[in-house]
Formats: C-alpha cells, sequence, structure tokens
C-alpha cells in the first residue's frame, strides 16, 4: 500500500472527522478540503484545492478506501472513509492510525495525548502495544506501523505509518564546534522551578489545538 502525501492527509481527515464531528459526517468536497488544510492538529499544513483533494478521493475510492454517499434529496456529493471495514481496525487501531496519518511520526506518550477524542487509551504501555500489534497484524494490512528509533536528545521511540511515504522532518543541522577531543564539556545551565515543564507545555498547546479544531468545525458547518 502506498498512498500519495494528499491521499494519507484525506484519509486522515474522513477517519478524524467521523469520531469528532459525526454531526455533519459524511462531509462534503468542501468540508473535506477546509479539514485537510486545517491549521491545527496538521504536520504538515497543507493547501490542497478542490481538485487535488477529488484526486486523493478517486485514488482512496480505487483502493476500496474512501466511498461517496449520495443523500437523498441533496444534490451534494459526501465522503466517508472505508479503512475501518477494509482493514478491519480496531478501536484502538483506528485512533493511533488516525493521529498518524495526519500528524507524521510521533512518540507513544504523543499518540496518547493526541488521541484522546478518538480512543481513550488507559496508560501509556497500551499504547505501545497497540503499536507493536499494528507492526505485526494478522490481517491484511500485515503491517501498519513502524519504529523510526529515538528521536535525538530522548529516550522516546518515534513510530510512523506505513500505507505511504511520509516527508520526515529534517534533523536540524548542528554547528560545527571543532574537534570533540577538544571541546570542553558545559554544564547545563540550571532549571528555573519558575518555568513549566515541557510536559505542561505540550499538554497546554494540545488544548490550544482542540479548542481550535472545534472553532474551526464549526466555522466549516456555517460554510455554504
Amino acid at each position: 500500500m502506498q498512498l500519495s502525501q494528499p491521499a494519507i492527509r484525506v484519509l486522515g481527515a474522513l477517519m478524524e472527522k467521523a469520531k469528532t464531528t459525526p454531526e455533519v459526517y459524511p462531509l462534503t468536497l468542501n468540508s473535506l478540503v477546509h479539514a485537510c488544510n486545517q491549521k491545527t492538529s496538521r504536520d504538515p499544513v497543507s493547501d490542497y484545492d478542490d481538485d487535488e483533494v477529488m484526486a486523493a478521493l478517486d485514488e482512496l475510492r480505487d483502493k476500496h478506501l474512501a466511498m461517496r454517499v449520495d443523500v437523498a434529496g441533496s444534490r451534494t456529493a459526501k465522503f466517508r472513509e472505508n479503512a475501518t471495514q477494509e482493514w478491519e481496525l480496531s478501536p484502538e487501531e483506528y485512533a493511533v492510525l488516525t493521529v498518524l496519518l495526519l500528524r507524521g511520526a510521533q512518540t507513544p506518550g504523543q499518540i496518547r495525548q493526541r488521541s484522546d477524542r478518538l480512543f481513550q487509551f488507559a496508560e501509556l504501555p497500551q499504547v505501545n502495544d497497540r503499536l507493536h500489534k499494528m507492526e505485526n497484524r494478522e490481517d491484511e494490512p500485515f503491517c501498519l506501523t513502524r519504529s523510526l528509533g529515538k528521536e535525538p536528545g530522548t529516550k522516546e521511540v518515534r513510530w510512523l505509518h506505513t500505507v505511504g511515504e511520509e516527508v520526515l522532518p529534517e534533523e536540524a543541522s548542528q554547528p560545527d564546534t571543532g574537534s570533540l577531543d577538544s571541546a570542553e564539556p558545559v554544564a547545563p545551565a540550571p532549571l528555573d522551578p519558575r518555568q513549566p515543564t515541557m510536559d505542561e507545555i505540550v499538554e497546554k498547546l494540545d488544548r490550544m489545538e482542540k479548542r481550535l479544531q472545534e472553532l474551526e468545525s464549526l466555522l466549516n458547518e456555517l460554510t455554504p
């Protein structure tokens, strides 16, 4: 399975909105374009137009991963995801895959925090267990995730989906400081107890993203 970048984003957006805004699901083409290009919960942020999203939908429909829904009395076609049925996804797999499709490589901790509107993981080991099971599934596709190893400077392992080639963020280049043998170790600066921890910052940003996403969904409903 090698989906294009637009198809990956469209599938992720359809899967997300099915759970977070069921009252306006399935999505019209206009709503789906907004969902793909929203500024929150997306990495990277995209700028797809109607034709690109429609082409991505055709790609997904050819692979039986999306469906067109014609509502009686309405001239506007709507679309829904079909990966749940095609791949026989469990609720846990659905949540993990949606986050990876929309945000790219993630650590288990990030997946747990960012999937809470899709599935409530009780604890972090549950996420790790699910990621490994998705890496070795009994049903097709037999592999939905793969490990990318640890992030630079951290102990956490990043994971990525396997349904298409993702563009990984470039690692920040390190300045040339000369020979390592001649470099003197620099003691880390003491932590300011008044400053928030990284976990607190990430949690606050996630809350802000969720609120912005809710506002964008409301705006999409008002958009003709």
